[in-house]
């Protein structure tokens, strides 16, 4: 009972001293009482100090500390934007260019910049200076340098190598003034060249000094994918201009169609005085242009030099459209039964049985469309001591014929060598067109779509594609 009471008793004096507490609290204290007045206003700060701290734990949501301080002025965002721009831009145009481009680019910050010779590190090859130098019109103004591409690492004595590296498959080929296109079809040109041979060739390379560093690269890369050794020639674009000037000055007025228009640069008249260029120890070659994709072996191309007559000098296949036709519409209105500018294989229209009139095959060859120099076959020796050839180009001769056949070109030697076989025709083999089978198809959209494909026939095995008016090799 004691017990009970005295526990009532401190029940009682805790509940006292908590409410007196709360009183005081709450107690207000008159504006003059000093001794109050300090306590009562430190305790008030003191509450409203940890009310305030706990009301902010609970309400306020921390914010993230913001990043990328650098930008948060407008003029640095975007100038963050555009230099993100231009590096992306910079990185496609970097993947999407050629390797050889980027050589290019990288070489202008190196001192050891392709001279006369290719980067041994590089290549792995070796060069000598031959004996001969090359014969020009008036004077020896070109100097040959042989060199070797070996697809392996291992090292070829070249000075022993090409004594007994003696090659009848020279191949001509002109790559200059390089740009993507012209990259990608000397590529296939080599790639194809490479793949269907394993003959001993060397390969001369008319170029200038920008284009020479994709030429060699390219070459490279495809002998070491076929593992070919290939002996090649440099010839300075340049040089071999002024060697034929004379002879792109008469001609350049009759088969170019302006001063300044593709055409009417003189190395679209370099097969018709190679022979100066060539060294004189070279009897044949193969002029070739790069836009040509082999489908065969090219040692039977150069088989078709034991099928030349006594008097002629060049080979050359039809041209596979009407672009003499329309030539020589002057002409053949004077002379309607010319086989000037006639299909090679004629076709016929005859009724089938539905009574509709159907084109039929004639395997007579009569027609003559002109020549096509895509692919030109050359017997050097007989070139040089030819007088028929040496009086054809002179300028008399020139206009008489032009005149005679009131001719108007555009194609360089292709028109050229058209009126010489068709006035001298002893002096050209007429190679079979499945040497140079051409895909051009432009003169079809142009006013020629009903005949078109009398001239576009081709019969037999294709040889060699010519994907001239830049179009697509067939796979």
């Amino acid at each position: 009972m004691a017990a009970a009471v005295a526990s009532d008793s401190n029940f009682l004096k805790m509940a006292k001293y908590t409410f007196y507490n709360i009183n005081r609290k709450n107690r207000t204290y008159p504006a003059n009482n000093n001794m109050y007045s300090s306590e009562c206003k430190s305790q008030l700060l003191d509450d409203h100090e940890n009310i305030t701290l706990i009301v902010n734990r609970r309400t306020t949501v921390r914010q993230a500390p913001k990043r990328w301080a650098i930008l948060r002025c407008k003029w640095q965002k975007k100038l963050a934007i555009t230099l993100t721009l231009l590096s992306v831009c910079v990185l496609i145009i970097f993947a999407y260019t050629d390797l050889l481009f980027r050589n290019k680019l990288f070489s202008v910050f190196l001192s050891g910049r392709f001279n006369n010779s290719p980067n041994d590190d590089k290549l792995q090859t070796r060069h000598s200076v031959t004996e001969q130098t090359v014969q020009s019109s008036s004077n020896n103004i070109l100097k040959p340098v042989h060199y070797l591409l070996n697809y392996s690492s291992v090292q070829v004595n070249l000075s022993t190598h090409l004594k007994s590296y003696k090659s009848d498959y020279n191949i001509f080929v002109i790559y200059t003034k390089e740009n993507y296109r012209l990259n990608m079809k000397f590529d296939l040109f080599a790639h194809s060249l490479f793949k269907h041979t394993n003959a001993q060739l060397h390969l001369h390379i008319i170029t200038d000094k920008d284009s020479e560093i994709s030429a060699l690269d390219i070459l490279q890369r495809q002998i070491k994918r076929f593992r070919r050794i290939l002996v090649y020639t440099m010839y300075d674009v340049q040089l071999c201009s002024k060697s034929i000037q004379d002879i792109a000055t008469k001609l350049s007025p009759y088969f170019s169609s302006a001063p300044n228009s593709y055409y009417s640069d003189s190395l679209f008249f370099l097969s018709l005085g190679l022979h100066r260029i060539a060294d004189v120890s070279l009897n044949r070659a193969v002029l070739l242009d790069c836009d040509i994709v082999f489908r065969s072996d090219v040692r039977l191309l150069f088989e078709e030099f034991d099928r030349f007559l006594p008097d002629q000098l060049f080979g050359l296949a039809p041209e596979l459209t009407p672009v003499y036709r329309h030539i020589l519409y002057r002409y053949r209105v004077r002379f309607p039964k010319s086989n000037f500018g006639n299909p090679y294989y004629p076709m016929q229209l005859i009724k089938n049985n539905e009574n509709i009139l159907v084109p039929k095959r004639v395997h007579e060859r009569h027609g003559y469309p002109g020549l096509n120099s895509g692919v030109v076959l050359m017997l050097f020796h007989r070139i040089r001591d030819s007088k028929a050839y040496i009086d054809a180009l002179t300028e008399h001769e020139v206009h008489r014929l032009v005149a005679k056949y009131s001719f108007k070109g555009h194609l360089g030697d292709q028109d050229f060598f058209t009126l010489l076989g068709y006035e001298y025709p002893n002096l050209i083999y007429r190679l079979d067109c499945i040497w140079n089978r051409q895909l051009c198809t432009w003169w079809k959209d142009h006013g020629y779509s009903d005949i078109f494909d009398a001239y576009f026939r081709c019969e037999g095995v294709i040889k060699m594609y010519h994907g001239n008016c830049n179009t697509r090799i067939p796979e």
